[in-house]
């Protein structure tokens, strides 16, 4: 396993107290006037070559279609918690697809769907399942409009069917083929997103001078499934979000996330089974396009796999500083919570998900398990982040990184070699205003007891290009 000297520990956990220090100077400034997140499909902030949507019927159907292909040359590090991903070929991943409408209902009412096929995602059978499915829909409701009450710097949109959750903003995401917002490759190990079915209500005002340019606050309640789950004591899932948008090219952003799904556990001898529970999705993270041998192709297990996702709670802040289209960087620091800790089939509590073991036992020397019961006791990951992105050819070539940093705080959990930290270092390249070709270099360190997944880390480097007509 990865051995981590005791300098890097203390510097690690300096370094989160100087930037915890600067969040909570920020909270305190913006705490009355919370604001809501981007949606994961809005347009990002940053320069993307303007794609109008095919539009039908006098402008009420639209219709985008999106392919990516990747590759990637990536390999595990010694020690893994699978030795076969420690001896990966390069190659091609399978194409992902997606095909997004948007109809208007009337002035005031549109519906959306995105059908994709994503190898990536869950649900999608591992290598043998090739079909479409609903990624992302729901109708819109302009409540002003509808109303009579229209206001010409201020909106106010219910939404109903999948919500969007993510406690990140300002950057890019990236899910499928829908790529060209995110100026690297994957997401981040604490990206913390998913979509969920439920309801949403958000408010906007712009203002056309002064410091503050434009406020947003939302809020939703989901149910923790993108199917559908009624069981006994399935709980619901709550998100407060927000933006401040500020002259000059500064905006700060408060996410607070709460799960109750704790409630549906039985447990025996103090030890219950994942078996039929329903957890948080944005547990799992999402959209992560690197991909290791030893795991079905709709497995993501690259990100940070502390939490189980039952009353897990997220608060995050989220800084950017962008003054142009051409230029941006962004801080994101935050911590996560759970009031359960994964165990093995004992009751031993675990760093993480997976874990070394003989016959489902805590095992250094033994194969690797990924756990499904869990026992209460107070899980926690502290993390932070920091993205650049700078075109070097305005509007045509750029650069961009990613360092991210991961900390496993839980009470049961050994507080040495506790880390998993990300380096992404990437270049962009617009062939044309609807193609774009990225490639990057990536390197994950994990520690033994961080809860990483792959078990050492991986590096190495990928690449996409992706077309959106």
């Amino acid at each position: 396993m990865l051995e981590h000297d005791q300098g890097r520990q203390s510097g690690s956990k300096a370094t989160f107290g100087k930037v915890s220090l600067l969040a909570s100077a920020v909270i305190a400034a913006t705490m009355a006037p919370l604001a809501m997140a981007q949606e994961l499909s809005q347009e990002k902030p940053m320069y993307v070559p303007p794609s109008e949507p095919n539009e039908f019927l006098d402008g009420r159907v639209q219709v985008n279609f999106l392919a990516m292909q990747n590759y990637q040359a990536i390999q595990a590090k010694e020690g893994a918690f699978r030795p076969v991903d420690e001896t990966q070929s390069d190659g091609f991943g399978r194409l992902r697809v997606n095909l997004m409408f948007k109809f208007k209902i009337t002035d005031n009412i549109t519906a959306d769907i995105d059908i994709a096929e994503e190898p990536n995602d869950f649900g999608n059978n591992g290598d043998r399942d090739f079909s479409f499915h609903q990624d992302f829909a729901g109708i819109e409701f302009d409540m002003f409009g509808l109303t009579g009450y229209e206001r010409e710097n201020a909106s106010l949109i219910l939404r109903a069917g999948n919500i969007g959750a993510s406690p990140f903003q300002f950057k890019g995401f990236q899910d499928g083929a829908d790529n060209q917002g995110n100026a690297l490759i994957g997401n981040g190990i604490n990206d913390y997103a998913t979509a969920e079915n439920g309801i949403q209500l958000s408010y906007t005002e712009t203002f056309d001078n002064g410091l503050l340019r434009s406020y947003n606050v939302a809020g939703h309640m989901t149910t923790s499934s993108f199917g559908e789950a009624f069981q006994e004591d399935r709980g619901y899932n709550y998100r407060l979000q927000g933006t401040l948008n500020f002259a000059g090219g500064f905006k700060a952003g408060l996410n607070l996330f709460k799960a109750n799904q704790g409630d549906q556990l039985v447990f025996e001898d103090g030890l219950a089974s994942l078996d039929g529970v329903t957890t948080a999705n944005y547990r799992f993270g999402d959209g992560e396009n690197y991909n290791f041998s030893a795991s079905p192709s709709s497995e993501r297990d690259t990100h940070v796999g502390v939490l189980p996702g039952l009353n897990q709670a997220i608060m995050q802040l989220n800084l950017a500083y962008q003054p142009s289209d051409q230029t941006s960087v962004i801080v994101m620091l935050g911590k996560a919570t759970d009031d359960y800790t994964f165990a093995d089939t004992n009751g031993n509590a675990l760093a993480g998900i997976t874990y070394f073991g003989t016959q489902g036992v805590v095992d250094a020397a033994g194969t690797s398990f990924d756990s499904n019961q869990v026992i209460e006791a107070d899980a926690s990951v502290k993390y932070w982040a920091v993205e650049a992105q700078q075109y070097v050819i305005p509007e045509t070539l750029y650069v961009a990184a990613r360092y991210a940093e991961s900390e496993n705080t839980s009470d049961l959990i050994e507080q040495t070699d506790n880390d998993v930290t990300r380096l992404q270092v990437s270049a962009g390249y617009w062939i044309n205003d609807r193609t774009l070709w990225k490639i990057e270099y990536v390197n994950q360190e994990e520690g033994v007891n961080s809860g990483g997944q792959i078990g050492a880390g991986f590096d190495g480097i990928t690449s996409e290009i992706s077309v959106k007509f």
